[in-house]
């Protein structure tokens, strides 16, 4: 099972969003089982704390994509489970 990486740190919310979605359609399109969210934390919360809420997982799962939290000891990045 492969994992796709997305690099969003430097992006506003709505902006993230959008690349995340597109990445994960890559995902389903190439049949990736994980996605990396990298979100940075140093320089502000705002990324991290919303791919870490429920509220993304449910955005997602209204755009399509069943998303199960994996590991997140580190704090720059959030890593997911197409489920």
């Amino acid at each position: 099972m492969s994992i796709l990486e997305i690099d969003v740190h430097e992006h506003e919310v709505w902006g993230a969003i959008d690349e995340v979605l597109s990445s994960l359609e890559e995902c389903k399109l190439n049949g990736d089982g994980e996605i990396n969210i990298i979100h940075g934390y140093k320089h502000g919360q705002v990324l991290k704390n919303y791919f870490r809420s429920n509220k993304f997982l449910a955005e997602m799962a209204r755009e399509g994509f069943r998303l199960k939290m994996k590991d997140i000891s580190n704090q720059a990045i959030s890593s997911f489970m197409l489920i």
